[in-house]
Parts: structure tokens; C-alpha cells; sequence
């Protein structure tokens, strides 16, 4: 089963609302709604406690002396859509095949140490990841929970899951049935994404069964429940 992009994403709208030539239907009103529907199925998802989310970033080129990824971390950064503290960091030193990544052990509280050619340890502190002190340049890889990649062009991906796209064109056919004052669409478009949306986390919910459960996980995401909802201007 093929992903949906927002280019696919954006066509099977505009079919839905009888507009495939994108008259009405333009970018500058569709790709907030597409957005905002993907953000909120997604978050949707964390309560089936799968694995979906779990992404592995690499971030080249680390100087030696960085005390901690906070450049990283922040909007634009490669670890921006960093939900919660890693499940794991590995370190080599920079330009090395990938055959030469070594863990590094979380000491969850970093020690005072003198500085080495090595990575020794990090913690997870004020939602910043922290390094001990390192005197040559590294490329770290770190594992984790992450929020879906902003939809920034017709090539991106969907990735919750291979169907949400589907889900998330007929959720934005209902929120544009709402805004349109078409009851038709609002209606049907609506059950069709909850009926996807159901299939989905049905099947991750059934994909987790017998697998070790992650303790005391905690995501940035906050779901805002089942239905949708048009944000009401101000």
C-alpha cells in the first residue's frame, strides 16, 4: 500500500468538493486544513501505545565541545520534532561509516568529568538533551518519539500510517462541507473518517498485543478527541 503525499492528498480533496481544478479549492486554504487534520489524526494514534512514531534522526557534525543539542531542538532544527527524552543515543566519529556507531549510556545525572575524545554519557535535563564533553567532532544518532514531519510541499509524506492520508482527505472534505455549509458532505465525509480512523487504530492497537508495553511514555501531542472541529475566528 502506497503512502500519501499532500500532492495525493490534495487531489482526492478537491474531488471530494467537486473542484479538481483547484478554482476555490486553492493551496492557501487547502494545505492549513490538510495540516492541522494530519496533526490532530496523528495524535489520535498515541493512545494505541505503537510504535509508528519512533524515528531515528542522524545529526552530523557535532563540535567538540558542544555541551548539549539545544541548537538542535528548536524550530528548524534536525531534532525538532522531538517529543520526549530518547530511547537512545550513538556516537562515531564524524565522517565514519555507519558500522562505527558505539551507545552512549544515558547517566540520566551527567558527572563532572575532564573532557575526552569520546563520547561518554548524556541525560535528558529541562527537555534539552546534554553531552558529556567531547575534544573531537562526532555525528550522533538518536532514537526516539517524534511528531509527524511538517507537510511543507506536495512531495511530503504522510507517515502516521500508510491509510492516514486517506483519513485525512475525507476529514477535510467534512471540515470543508462545515465551512462550505454543505450538510452533505459534512455528514458523510465525517463517518468516512471515522470509519478509517477506527480500521487504524484498531490494527496498531492489534499490532502491539503481545509486545513489551513502554513505560511511563510521555508525548508532546495532546489528541483533542474524536470528531472535528473548525477552529472559530477571533
Amino acid at each position: 500500500m502506497s503512502s500519501y503525499t499532500v500532492g495525493r492528498v490534495k487531489g482526492r480533496v478537491r474531488s471530494l468538493v467537486d473542484d479538481p481544478r483547484a478554482s476555490w479549492c486553492t493551496d492557501d486554504f487547502l494545505i492549513p486544513l490538510v495540516q492541522d487534520l494530519y496533526e490532530d489524526s496523528s495524535s489520535q494514534l498515541v493512545s494505541t501505545q505503537s510504535s509508528w512514531d519512533i524515528g531515528v534522526v542522524e545529526v552530523p557534525g557535532i563540535q567538540p565541545g558542544t555541551p548539549n543539542l539545544s541548537a538542535q531542538q528548536v524550530a528548524g532544527g534536525m531534532l525538532a520534532q522531538l517529543t520526549d527524552q530518547p530511547l537512545r543515543i550513538d556516537w562515531k566519529p564524524a565522517g565514519q561509516a555507519a558500522a562505527y556507531y558505539l551507545l552512549i549510556p544515558n547517566y540520566e545525572v551527567l558527572p563532572d568529568i575532564q573532557p575526552a575524545q569520546y563520547m561518554l554519557g548524556w541525560e535528558y535535563r529541562s527537555d534539552v538533551i546534554w553531552l558529556t564533553p567531547c575534544t573531537i567532532e562526532v555525528d550522533l544518532r538518536i532514537r526516539g518519539e517524534f511528531d509527524p514531519p511538517d507537510l511543507n510541499e506536495d512531495a511530503s509524506v504522510l507517515t502516521s500510517h500508510p491509510r492516514i492520508g486517506l483519513a485525512v482527505s475525507y476529514g477535510v472534505g467534512s471540515l470543508i462541507g462545515v465551512i462550505r455549509g454543505n450538510k452533505g458532505w459534512e455528514t458523510s465525509y465525517n463517518a468516512k473518517y471515522e470509519e478509517i480512523m477506527d480500521d487504524i487504530m484498531t490494527e496498531l492497537v492489534r499490532s502491539e498485543q503481545g509486545q513489551i508495553r513502554r513505560i511511563g511514555r510521555q508525548s508532546g501531542r495532546g489528541g483533542r478527541g474524536r470528531g472535528l472541529s473548525i477552529p472559530t475566528a477571533s
